[in-house]
Parts: C-alpha cells; structure tokens; sequence
C-alpha cells in the first residue's frame, strides 16, 4: 500500500508527541476535551510516597514532577492516584508550556507541624493559565490540630494566623471541580489577582464551630463563577472580598456557616472597589447569616455597585437578609464604603430570628436597596411578628414583603 506525504507527517508528528512524553516522564497518554497527546505524571512514579512521616519528602517530590509537567511540551496532567498521602507546604507555578490537569483521585493530608508553615498556606496554585484542579479526591487540611491555637474564634478583627489549605494566585483561564476540600487550619481556598475562574461541583465542609474556616474568599479578580457546589462550613460559605468584577455565585447549598457575603469591605486602607456580583438559586440551610453585606467603620474610601441577591431559600436562617455597614470595630467613624444598585429579590423560607432583614447602612452614605418579592415566616421559639429592621437606608418595596415595610431609623 502507497503511504503518501501527508500520511507521513501525521505519523511522524503523532510519533514526535508520543516521544515526548516519554521522555518527561509520562506513563501513559490519556485523551481530554480540548487538549490532545495529553501526558500524565502519576506522582507515586516520581517519589511521592504513602503512609506516615513522608510531608516533606513528598513536597519535594510533588515539586519536582510538577515542573516536569510544567515544562512538557505537549499538554501535561499531575495525577494523585487513589492512596493517602501526607504533604508540608507546596507551590506549584508557572508559567506553564501548555494548559496543565492537576487530578486528586486519593487524599492528600496537610502536615501538622505549625513551623512547617511560612507562608499561611498549604497548597498554592500561581502565575498558570489553563489550570485544571479536577478529580474525586480530598484535600485534609487537618485542621482539627490548629483550631485550638486560633485567635480569631469569635473576633472579628484579628489577623489569620493559621495556613489556608488552598491558594489561586495569579490563574488564567482556570476550572476547579469535583474534589472535597475537608476541614482547613484556616479558609479552605482564596482566589487572588485572578481572571476567568471557574468552581464547580465541589464539597467543602468543615465543622460550624471551626473557626475561620471560609469556604472560598475571592479578592482582586476578575469573571469569578462559583457554581452547584455544597458548602458547610465554620464561616461563610462564599466571601466576595475587594477589588473584584463580574463574580457569580449560584447553585450553592450553604450551611452550616455563615451565609454568603459581600465583604467584609473597609477593613484596610488600600482596598479596592467591587462591582457587579450576582448571588442566585442559592439554598441556605441552617445558617448564621443569608444573602449579608457587610463593611467596617471608619474604613477608607470605597464603592460596591451592582450587587444582587436573588431567588434564593432560607430554611431555618437566623439572620437571612442582612446590610450591616457597622461591622467589625467599636469606631465612632462612620463606614465610608458607599453602596449602590442593591437588589434582593424573589427570597423566601423561614427564619429563627423575628428580624428577618435587618438593613443598617452607613450614616455617611446612606444606601437605596430594592427589595423585591420577600417571604420570611418566623418560625422560632417566641410568637413574635416577623419585623424588618433598618436604619440609614431607603427601601424600595414591589411584590410580596414579608416581614412589612416600615420606615427606616435615621
């Protein structure tokens, strides 16, 4: 049979890909949507090891088969097969050759050991476009064994002492999804300086008592989107920080924790603006807090605009629409964070506090909220009416308002 030209280019360029990975390390090639000639670095291949006493070991280990990866120059998957894996600190970085996979089959457990911690977080995903964090495994951040040195159980102000499990940093174009994010020292995952992120069918959970256990707090970023996730955790499930655009959060079953936030903003003097959040077809079960914006006083000079928290269920919700623009210190100052474009729509269930929205805004800037469409029925200890509590704000009502309007405090 006559091989003709063409025929041979594609072999012999099918041939090159196939060389290639051998020869970084790969063991096998694996087909994915999007990229082709995928190679896959099984860790346990490359000196990452099972049972006790490997964290540091394993760290260099990991470290070394991800710049393999990194370099590849044909699409690169890291693969923790099934097993459980103890890991000190990592960063994994880029920039990478090619879009990379990062697949957790088994579990990976944190170290232990507080020293082992120089820069508050355990694993850090930075500087990479095309990541993938993807598989049916757990990140064990351990966190039971810091929890008790915490500061910051019951304080608002206080700085995170203790690591976070996972960090994104400078990511591009990035999809996360499927694994569990278990028990952290600290938050379970920040986003940073980030553009076009995307969360999916995650679980995160963590104790109600864990302190400062946020499920994911995105700062400083840009098309975030935090989608069909189950987050149960000892803080918010989702905290939208400063600096960022474009955020959407839907499809998230929350409790415990609490609740979804914008903020807290104000906090630090260089902080940034936030505009256009949307927080949709959200269920929030048990939770200390709903739909909740939350500034500091005496903060620096800031606007959130756009923000909308819309058809969402509160099933047993102490505090389940919450503005509360005197959050976090004792200051006389009023809050200098300037609210605008504020919806809440189409939000129903009940609440275990009489005062199922409670609005305070900031006596410099005083906020206009449209209220749309709520139905909160009381169901706690007391036969009580449910009551709307406001102050230095003007509410637009339309629809069904349950608790009644009434008029706010000046």
């Amino acid at each position: 049979m006559a091989i003709h030209g063409k025929d041979v280019r594609i072999s012999l360029l099918l041939s090159l890909a196939l060389i290639s990975c051998v020869a970084n390390g790969a063991d096998h090639l694996a087909p994915r949507r999007l990229l082709t000639n995928l190679c896959t670095f099984d860790v346990t291949q490359h000196g990452v090891k099972a049972g006790v006493g490997q964290c540091k070991q394993n760290a260099v280990a990991l470290t070394k088969v991800w710049v393999q990866a990194c370099q590849s120059v044909a699409p690169a998957k890291v693969l923790i097969p099934p097993g459980t894996f103890e890991m000190s600190p990592v960063l994994l970085e880029g920039p990478c050759k090619n879009p990379i996979i990062f697949e957790i089959q088994g579990t990976l457990k944190a170290d232990t050991d507080k020293n082992a911690y120089t820069d508050r977080t355990w694993f850090a995903f930075e500087k990479i476009d095309g990541l993938q964090v993807t598989g049916r495994g757990t990140f064990d951040g351990q966190g039971a064994s810091f929890w008790s040195s915490s500061k910051c159980v019951h304080q608002n102000n206080c700085h995170l002492e203790l690591p976070s499990s996972i960090k994104f940093c400078k990511v591009t174009n990035t999809v996360i999804s499927g694994f569990t994010s278990l028990n952290p020292p600290a938050f379970h995952m920040h986003v940073v300086d980030s553009t076009g992120f995307t969360a999916h069918s995650l679980t995160i959970t963590a104790p109600d008592e864990s302190p400062n256990t946020d499920g994911m707090h995105i700062s400083n970023s840009c098309n975030v989107k935090v989608l069909n996730s189950k987050i149960g955790t000892g803080d918010d499930c989702v905290s939208v920080g400063q600096g960022n655009t474009d955020v959407t959060i839907s499809g998230i079953q929350c409790g415990p924790g609490h609740g979804i936030s914008l903020g807290s903003l104000g906090k630090y003097k260089d902080e940034k603006n936030v505009n256009k959040v949307l927080v949709t077809d959200c269920k929030f079960i048990g939770t200390t807090n709903g739909a909740r914006i939350k500034t500091w006083l005496n903060s620096p000079n800031l606007k959130a605009t756009g923000i909308t928290f819309q058809n969402l269920v509160m099933d047993m919700v102490k505090n389940p629409i919450v503005i509360d623009q005197e959050y976090g210190s004792k200051s006389p100052v009023p809050s200098n964070v300037l609210l605008s474009d504020i919806h809440f729509r189409n939000i129903t269930g009940t609440s275990i506090s009489d005062a199922a929205v409670n609005v305070v805004c900031s006596k410099t800037f005083p906020c206009c909220v449209d209220m749309a469409n709520i139905d909160l029925v009381y169901k706690g200890p007391d036969k009580l009416p449910e009551k709307l509590e406001c102050a230095n704000a003007k509410l637009t009502f339309t629809g069904k308002q349950n608790p009644a309007p009434c008029p706010c405090r000046q």
